[in-house]
C-alpha cells in the first residue's frame, strides 16, 4: 500500500482493531488480513470490526483462500494474491 502511494496505519473502532487503514488523496479503505477464513468463527471474527464501522469507504478482508465468496455485507473478500496484483 506504501508503495501504491497510501499511507497506512492500524485501524480501531471502539475496543475492536483491523489491520489496516489506507489513506491517499483520493480514497480511504479498510483492510483486515486473515491466513483463512474458511472456519465461520475465523470469519465472523474477522468481520466484525469491518461491520462496525460506520463510514461507507470500501472494506476488505484479504486472505490465501481461493473462495466462491466475493463479499459479506458488503466488505469485499479477496485473495491477497489477487490484490497485490491489481
Amino acid at each position: 500500500m506504501l508503495r501504491r502511494g497510501y499511507e497506512v496505519t492500524i485501524g480501531k473502532i471502539g475496543t475492536l482493531e483491523f489491520d489496516f487503514v489506507a489513506v491517499n488523496e483520493n480514497e480511504k479503505i479498510h483492510i483486515q488480513v486473515s491466513a483463512t477464513i474458511l472456519d465461520e468463527s475465523t470469519r465472523n471474527r474477522e468481520l466484525k470490526p469491518l461491520l462496525d464501522i460506520p463510514d461507507n469507504y470500501p472494506k476488505y478482508i484479504l486472505t490465501m483462500d481461493q473462495t466462491i465468496y466475493d463479499n459479506f455485507s458488503g466488505i469485499k473478500i479477496k485473495n491477497i494474491i489477487d490484490f497485490l496484483l491489481e
